[in-house]
């Protein structure tokens, strides 16, 4: 089979299982809080996303993309042939399919590294009380980390189409919530987030193959709907977003000359079941209540 006959089919195999959750809600509401302001606890509820500027230091912001970095350059020499994924130390390296036009070390060539949360920085960060007081609120108290990636925007890098997070986790529970940590300043030229406000209470639409020549492994679109109402979202380094798995989101293309970095977690229940095969990209990392030891 020819390299793109298997592109083809991988893609096909991927999108038929994440479709498997096509149809599933979450109706799910924030009612009491402990911890949530009011507004906080409306822009969930109608929105599916809490912002909350300048969460983290910026020089700690720093800090994760350069240990990020070091990461990856012990993970893979400039000298190697190309190859989509890396595997060392429990870090999975994934390289962008279509790399910048300037690469100068490993990092510009890179798309997502996962499984970040065991130890250090990520760890710490998975752990603070003022962030999983807010995770509380929305899915109780009993709380598991499951998935980290820090995200590389490099220049010229293509965004990522319509999805909902939902589609990827074939688990008996929802919603999840992701974390998304800005670690640069994220504007429409570097590729920012991009989110339909409201779209978390819709059901969880079919995901097509990202048709684009070329594209990245594991990207898949929503088609089916409209989105002129979509809200770009202007962050500053160390602001934080925290949005429902179910909420649809995007990214711009990279068109400045800047690396757009974010360090993404997502949180779920404890003993939430993740049907029959986890993801190899998920740990599940107990950070509140009964599943800490």
């Amino acid at each position: 089979m020819a390299k793109e006959e298997q592109g083809n089919s991988s893609k096909e195999e991927f999108t038929n299982r994440i479709n498997k959750q096509k149809g599933r809600i979450s109706s799910k509401l924030i009612e009491e809080t402990k911890y949530l302001s009011q507004t906080q606890k409306q822009s969930w509820n109608e929105k599916g996303f809490i912002l909350i500027p300048n969460f983290f230091p910026e020089d700690k912001c720093i800090e994760i993309n350069q240990t990020v970095i070091d990461i990856v350059r012990s993970m893979v020499g400039n000298s190697e042939e190309f190859n989509h994924a890396y595997i060392d130390q429990g870090h999975i390296g994934i390289r962008e399919m279509k790399p910048s036009h300037k690469i100068e070390n490993i990092e510009d060539e890179m798309s997502k590294v996962f499984r970040l949360h065991q130890t250090g920085i990520f760890n710490e960060f998975i752990k603070r009380d003022d962030l999983l007081n807010i995770v509380e609120d929305i899915l109780g108290e009993n709380i598991d980390c499951f998935l980290s990636q820090f995200i590389f925007k490099n220049p010229g890098a293509w965004g990522q189409p319509w999805h909902q997070d939902s589609s990827y986790f074939p688990f008996d529970r929802a919603p999840q919530v992701g974390a998304w940590l800005a670690t640069s300043a994220a504007t429409k030229e570097n590729g920012c987030l991009v989110i339909l406000p409201g779209s978390h209470k819709e059901v969880i639409h079919e995901h097509l193959p990202d048709d684009r020549p070329g594209s990245n492994y594991g990207y898949t679109e929503i088609k089916d709907h409209d989105f002129k109402k979509e809200m770009p979202l202007f962050l500053n380094t160390g602001d934080l977003l925290l949005f429902h798995s179910f909420l649809m989101h995007k990214s711009y293309d990279n068109k400045s000359n800047n690396r757009r970095t974010a360090m993404v977690y997502h949180f779920a229940e404890t003993g939430t079941n993740f049907g029959e095969l986890d993801s190899p990209t998920n740990e599940w990392i107990s950070v509140r209540g009964k599943g800490l030891p």
